[in-house]
């Protein structure tokens, strides 16, 4: 995953993100956050797919905090990441802003 950000950090031609059943870790989605937090460097993804990838609401947390503030980001999937009720404040963030 840090490959991947970086690679999108150089680009910036990333628009859509598809990681299906990739074993994503919560330290995956942390590196992905800070990647899609809006700066100098944010690539414009617009669709994001994280389906069954088991990073649980730990994983969503560190992924939201990047996410929450992402005016770019259209589309977010992740169906079957074992996310539970601690993880779904984080998702309602997301969804705020």
């Amino acid at each position: 995953m840090r490959a991947i950000c970086e690679f999108m950090q150089k680009s910036l031609t990333v628009l859509c993100l598809e990681l299906l059943d990739n074993k994503v870790t919560p330290l995956g989605c942390e590196f992905l956050g800070k990647t899609l937090t809006p700066g100098s460097t944010c690539p414009p993804v617009m669709v994001l797919k994280l389906d069954h990838n088991l990073f649980g609401s730990k994983g969503c947390i560190l992924l939201s905090d990047g996410l929450k503030t992402n005016e770019n980001l259209k589309l977010l999937s992740l169906c079957y990441c074992d996310i539970d009720a601690e993880g779904a404040r984080s998702l309602f963030e997301i969804l705020i802003f």
